[in-house]
């Protein structure tokens, strides 16, 4: 970033003409104090050097972490953010776990699938649903006795409003049937994701 000195006549009278400041000094006679403001170019010239090299370790490690933030942070559903896969949380009744993942509709197959979440290329998946095969669906305004016992105790108070619970049979008709309990990131996203397996379980 460099500093605008002035704006000058040129030898046009039509046009305008930038002086740029490149005085190395420059930041020390700003300041009589190390500023606070994010340091220029300017700053990690000698002139500038202890005011602006010793903020730009932190300034990076906080960037970073807003960065890392950033892609923790929820989005809003949409049906398309459904196919490429949206993170949520899985819990089982069974073991008491809280497993991070994440579920990808797939409209070809219509299948609700959750996976876990990682490095690997092909991640583990955990749970398939067959949207065809939905018996019904629980949210926690149902009443929490709805829910396996213990199921609500895995979660904080913030996340009981993204809480579902599917409940669905297989193609295999001896087989058992399920009950699926994901926690989406809040009470709109939930039932956005909810009206939007109706609109394909009903088209």
């Amino acid at each position: 970033m460099l500093f605008w000195s002035c704006c000058a006549p040129s030898e046009d009278p039509n046009q305008l003409r930038f002086e740029i400041s490149t005085d190395e000094n420059l930041p020390s006679k700003l300041f009589d104090d190390p500023p606070s403001v994010i340091p220029t170019l300017l700053m990690s010239q000698p002139g500038g050097k202890a005011a602006g090299v010793a903020q730009v370790p932190k300034l990076k490690q906080l960037a970073a972490e807003d960065e890392d933030l950033g892609k923790d942070q929820p989005t809003v559903f949409t049906p398309i953010s459904a196919v490429a896969g949206r993170k949520c949380t899985l819990l089982s009744e069974r073991t008491g776990a809280r497993t991070a993942g994440e579920y990808v509709v797939e409209a070809e197959s219509l299948q609700l699938t959750v996976r876990a979440t990682g490095s690997s290329e092909r991640p583990e998946v955990l749970h398939r649903c067959p949207l065809m095969h939905i018996e019904d669906i629980y949210i926690v305004e149902d009443g929490e006795d709805c829910f396996p016992p213990g199921i609500i105790e895995l979660l904080t108070p913030e996340e009981k409003d993204g809480l579902f619970m599917i409940v669905h049979s297989f193609d295999d008709p001896n087989a058992d049937v399920a009950e699926l309990c994901l926690v989406e990131a809040s009470r709109s996203d939930r039932d956005n994701l909810l009206e939007h397996l109706k609109d394909m379980t009903s088209s």
